[in-house]
């Protein structure tokens, strides 16, 4: 069975006389499995390799008809001037999240935030929504499809990355003059093993920071501001996160509307599959390995979009388009 995606095939197919175009993503997946080559002179287009050739008749041969592409979508009525605006915000951020008065980073620092029946307005027409116990709106489908369509905003679904923890952490901030624990430090700063520190920085050329999560053996997935005390626990251990609460977590972080991408070991992915059934672990081999292939995501771009158009695959082969 040819390993060549749906999207892959219809590129492949729609060629003329050899000559591909399409999504740069998608093209770039097309180019790491070496189906195509770029075209030296018209940017955004490429020629079909024999492999490329040899991939599409396997696919017409194995499956039949090149699935046809998706209709256009319908033009979606301009909403008022408030809730477009909303709109059109959200769709600006990484994160995709309307920004209210809740939002204290964007309130406290002067940035356009939205009142509360402008917030309603915009869940009830469908184009925000919740995500698990919390309170703060996401784009949906149809806001982003509103987006484009009426603020020419090319939003697509949120791109998040989880990183495994690590075992070598700050010291312990100790107490103060009253015998009370002092604050913790910032998730982002706690782990400071060089194993971990590969890993993050490739999340961070991966995507935005508002969208990384650590995946924590004791506290599950956490925010990188999220402040944490140091401390020893591992899968599998008591005091870990259970399965209930990591499928919790992932809920409240809107998982099933992103593509998802796991830079860690086996039993930390085996533990987020469950709740994450698109995740996406492009890491192979040891820790060596594992952080070769995060040095090579940070210096180039066409793999790190193929990992993502493998994760835009995984997450409609679960979910739908």
């Amino acid at each position: 069975m040819t390993d060549l995606s749906p999207t892959g095939a219809r590129i492949l197919d729609a060629n003329e006389n050899g000559m591909v175009a399409g999504h740069p993503a998608a093209l770039a997946r097309l180019e790491a499995d070496d189906l195509v080559i770029p075209h030296s002179d018209e940017g955004g287009t490429h020629w079909m390799t024999e492999a490329g050739w040899a991939a599409l008749d396997a696919w017409r041969q194995e499956r039949g008809d090149v699935p046809a592409p998706r209709i256009a979508e319908s033009i979606l009525p301009k909403l008022p001037k408030a809730q477009h605006d909303a709109v059109l915000t959200a769709a600006a951020r990484p994160d995709q999240r309307v920004p209210g008065r809740d939002d204290n980073d964007v309130f406290w620092a002067g940035e356009k935030w939205f009142r509360g029946p402008t917030l309603r307005a915009v869940e009830t027409a469908g184009y925000a929504t919740t995500f698990g116990r919390y309170t703060s709106l996401h784009l949906t489908p149809q806001g982003r499809t509103y987006a484009r369509q009426r603020g020419s905003v090319d939003v697509r679904r949120r791109r998040i990355v989880i990183v495994a923890c690590g075992h070598e952490k700050k010291p312990d901030p100790g107490v103060n003059e009253y015998g009370n624990a002092n604050a913790g430090y910032p998730a982002g700063e706690l782990y400071v093993g060089q194993y971990h520190r590969s890993l993050r920085l490739a999340a961070d050329a991966l995507t935005h920071e508002s969208l990384t999560r650590i995946m924590s053996a004791l506290h599950g997935l956490v925010d990188l501001k999220r402040p944490l005390h140091p401390y020893d626990v591992t899968i599998g251990d008591e005091k870990a996160i259970t399965r209930q609460r990591l499928d919790e977590h992932a809920v409240s972080l809107g998982v099933h509307d992103a593509d998802v991408i796991f830079l860690g070991g086996k039993d930390y992915a085996d533990m987020l599959r469950p709740a994450i059934p698109h995740l996406y672990a492009p890491l192979s081999g040891g820790m060596g390995g594992h952080r070769g292939l995060c040095k090579q995501a940070r210096e180039d771009s066409a793999l790190r979009e193929a990992w993502w158009a493998t994760a835009a695959e995984l997450h409609e082969t679960q979910h739908g388009k």
